[in-house]
């Protein structure tokens, strides 16, 4: 069962490439979406299977087969189908963005399945090159895709540096228990410094909101949603497998946890722009996850790894629906006026993502930050929590200005439609948000198996 598990799931892989190569050369865009949101779905069942039976087993080397990697790759794959449902509304290049975006899941696949750093550095390459040119194609912004390529090119830089000190000093690139060592604070530093921008943690996040904003919306939505899990897979395994036994390593991401969430949100309360005050949220979003890290314990990774879910459901909810108020050209926080009066189901749903992106209760945003608030607690990170806290109603502010603006009353107003793509994303995420915000058990025993992997 485990072998043809783990064969289906790659067979199924490669299916998905190879088939999207030959439809793009050859095929039509409803043929595309209708093949890529088939395989896509298929491979998360499959990924869910594993991770419920669980499945464990390793391939040729090079691919590892447990929780971890199983909850990630369904995550993965679940959020790469979302992003076709939103492409497909909006681009006109949405055959070539399908094909990259394969491509980008396939790299980010690699870095959960990781057996050594090689693999997280390759499936690190695999998934920022192809993002580049599909920055490009949402709206031919130069700009853009070249503050992107500028990161991406930093981050392997720093990283590949880090690798070579890592294994001229332990002779190993497994992702095996580094010993104490002369140089273990420079190791250290180079690969949270490399890993950091993929994951969007301060201070190496600065171009991030220039990407958001310069991206079409629904590449924001995949960038946020799906990209920055995969550098969080990468930067947990790291931190987890490979630093565990320095201690100092995870008061650094504890610091690092307090000036993202700081920074995030402070910042995000002077922005206008839509879709760059959310990249200011994703980045106080991404200092809530590192709380858990923080921890080095098993509850507090569990609680990290639902809260990766929790975002990505969020984030996408939020970016699709703002890839439709921007294919209409309103782009401000302003230009949302009204807009409870032209369509009562984005103005419901867009409200729920932003609470519960607060930690509004009986919502899946709420459970992911307890849970990470109750870890630093029980790890004697109290006032870690309680900064978690304090900039949680922090960012009440610039949410509730959304929200305000969302329910004004607008003289005249039109019903608009939302269109078909767009309410399928939105309707599944708000449901995940919902029944599992009431009901989290089920992904909180997935994320504590995948916890419990990394640390037994």
């Amino acid at each position: 069962m485990t072998f043809d598990l783990i064969h289906i799931q790659l067979i199924l892989m490669a299916m998905l490439v190879l088939g999207s190569i030959i439809i793009r050369i050859r095929g039509a865009r409803s043929l595309q979406l209708t093949f890529n949101s088939a395989l896509l779905l298929s491979i998360a069942l499959i990924f869910l299977l594993m991770d419920i039976l669980p499945v464990s087993g390793t391939y040729m080397n090079m691919i590892n087969a447990n929780q971890f990697s199983s909850f990630m790759g369904f995550l993965f794959a679940f959020g790469m189908l979302l992003f076709n449902l939103m492409a497909y509304s909006y681009s006109e290049s949405y055959k070539d963005l399908a094909l990259l975006a394969d491509f980008s899941f396939i790299g980010m696949y690699l870095i959960a399945s990781s057996v050594s750093l090689v693999t997280i550095f390759v499936g690190i390459e695999l998934s920022s090159i192809p993002s580049i040119f599909m920055i490009l194609l949402s709206k031919r912004s130069i700009e853009a895709a070249a503050k992107f390529f500028i990161m991406a090119s930093i981050s392997i830089a720093i990283l590949s540096f880090a690798i070579v000190m890592l294994y001229g000093t332990s002779n190993t690139l497994a992702l095996s228990k580094y010993g104490p060592g002369g140089i273990i604070a420079f190791v250290l530093f180079l690969f949270v410094a490399g890993l950091s921008f993929d994951a969007s943690v301060f201070p190496f996040n600065v171009l991030i909101p220039d990407v958001y904003q310069g991206s079409g919306a629904y590449i924001t939505g995949m960038l946020g949603g799906v990209n920055k899990k995969a550098g969080f897979a990468a930067f947990i395994q790291v931190l987890v497998l490979v630093f565990i036994a320095y201690k100092p390593a995870f008061e650094i991401v504890a610091l690092l946890s307090l000036l993202t969430m700081l920074y995030g949100n402070v910042v995000a309360l002077l922005q206008n722009n839509l879709k760059r005050l959310m990249a200011y949220s994703s980045i106080s979003q991404a200092g809530y996850i590192l709380i858990g890290i923080a921890t080095a314990t098993a509850q507090g990774i569990g609680a990290s790894i639902f809260q990766v879910f929790a975002h990505m459901f969020l984030f996408i909810g939020t970016l699709a629906l703002l890839a439709w108020l921007e294919s209409r050209n309103r782009l401000e926080v302003d230009e949302l006026i009204g807009l409870n009066n032209e369509n009562r189901f984005a103005a419901f749903a867009l409200s729920v993502f932003l609470l519960s992106l607060v930690g509004l209760p009986f919502t899946i945003g709420f459970v992911g930050k307890f849970l990470l608030f109750i870890s630093a607690i029980n790890s004697g990170l109290l006032w870690l929590a309680i900064a978690g806290i304090i900039n949680s109603a922090i960012s009440l502010f610039y949410y509730a200005r959304i929200i305000m603006a969302v329910y004004a009353n607008k003289a005249h107003a039109r019903h608009l439609p939302i269109d078909s793509g767009v309410f399928a994303v939105v309707a599944v995420c708000l449901v995940v948000t919902i029944v599992f915000g009431v009901y989290p058990g089920p992904i909180i025993a997935l994320a504590d198996g995948a916890a419990q992997y990394l640390l037994p």
